[in-house]
Protein backbone atom coordinates (compact mmCIF):
# COMPACT_ATOMS: atom_id res chain seq x y z
CA UNK A 1 0.00 0.00 0.00
CA UNK A 2 2.86 2.32 1.24
CA UNK A 3 4.33 2.25 -2.51
CA UNK A 4 1.09 2.58 -4.46
CA UNK A 5 0.63 5.28 -6.83
CA UNK A 6 -3.05 6.93 -6.43
CA UNK A 7 -4.23 8.71 -8.88
CA UNK A 8 -5.18 12.26 -9.06
CA UNK A 9 -8.29 11.83 -11.29
CA UNK A 10 -10.68 9.40 -10.51
CA UNK A 11 -13.68 8.43 -12.91
CA UNK A 12 -15.86 8.53 -10.67
CA UNK A 13 -14.84 12.22 -9.52
CA UNK A 14 -15.05 13.48 -13.10
CA UNK A 15 -18.25 12.05 -13.52
CA UNK A 16 -19.60 13.92 -10.25
CA UNK A 17 -17.90 17.40 -11.47
CA UNK A 18 -19.54 17.07 -14.89
CA UNK A 19 -22.50 16.73 -12.81
CA UNK A 20 -22.00 19.88 -10.30
CA UNK A 21 -21.09 21.74 -13.91
CA UNK A 22 -24.46 20.81 -15.65
CA UNK A 23 -26.14 22.04 -13.04
CA UNK A 24 -24.27 25.01 -11.60
CA UNK A 25 -23.84 26.54 -15.20
CA UNK A 26 -27.35 25.69 -16.47
CA UNK A 27 -28.97 27.62 -13.16
CA UNK A 28 -26.64 30.33 -14.19
CA UNK A 29 -27.65 31.38 -17.50
CA UNK A 30 -31.09 30.85 -16.45
CA UNK A 31 -30.72 33.58 -13.96
CA UNK A 32 -28.88 35.58 -16.36
CA UNK A 33 -31.49 35.18 -18.96
CA UNK A 34 -34.65 36.03 -16.77
CA UNK A 35 -32.89 38.76 -15.10
CA UNK A 36 -32.90 40.57 -19.24
CA UNK A 37 -36.38 39.20 -19.91
CA UNK A 38 -37.53 40.08 -16.39
CA UNK A 39 -36.46 43.36 -16.42
CA UNK A 40 -37.82 44.34 -20.66
CA UNK A 41 -41.57 41.98 -19.76
CA UNK A 42 -41.97 44.38 -16.78
CA UNK A 43 -41.81 47.29 -19.27
CA UNK A 44 -43.55 46.02 -21.84
CA UNK A 45 -46.51 44.84 -19.70
CA UNK A 46 -46.49 48.33 -17.66
CA UNK A 47 -47.13 49.90 -21.46
CA UNK A 48 -49.60 47.31 -22.66
CA UNK A 49 -51.01 45.26 -19.90
CA UNK A 50 -52.96 43.04 -22.77
CA UNK A 51 -49.15 41.22 -22.95
CA UNK A 52 -49.15 39.44 -19.37
CA UNK A 53 -50.27 36.09 -20.46
CA UNK A 54 -47.57 36.18 -23.44
CA UNK A 55 -45.01 37.80 -20.38
CA UNK A 56 -45.33 34.83 -18.56
CA UNK A 57 -44.66 32.15 -21.38
CA UNK A 58 -41.22 34.29 -22.04
CA UNK A 59 -40.18 34.32 -18.53
CA UNK A 60 -41.03 30.49 -17.84
CA UNK A 61 -39.04 29.44 -21.00
CA UNK A 62 -35.54 29.80 -20.06
CA UNK A 63 -36.45 27.74 -16.70
CA UNK A 64 -36.51 24.76 -19.22
CA UNK A 65 -32.52 25.03 -19.17
CA UNK A 66 -32.05 24.82 -15.55
CA UNK A 67 -34.62 21.36 -15.29
CA UNK A 68 -32.33 19.82 -18.78
CA UNK A 69 -29.42 20.96 -16.49
CA UNK A 70 -30.96 19.23 -13.81
CA UNK A 71 -31.92 15.97 -15.46
CA UNK A 72 -28.35 15.77 -17.24
CA UNK A 73 -26.78 16.00 -13.61
CA UNK A 74 -29.47 13.12 -12.03
CA UNK A 75 -28.57 11.23 -15.33
CA UNK A 76 -24.84 11.37 -14.28
CA UNK A 77 -24.54 11.30 -11.00
CA UNK A 78 -27.09 7.85 -10.89
CA UNK A 79 -24.20 6.84 -13.34
CA UNK A 80 -21.06 7.24 -11.04
CA UNK A 81 -21.80 3.69 -9.47
CA UNK A 82 -21.69 1.91 -12.85
CA UNK A 83 -18.92 2.83 -14.39
CA UNK A 84 -16.21 0.24 -13.26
Amino acid sequence: MAGEAVPLFTTSGLVALGAALSMGLSALATAWSQSAIGSSAMGAVSERPELTGNVLIWIAIPETLALLGFVIAIVLALNIGGLH
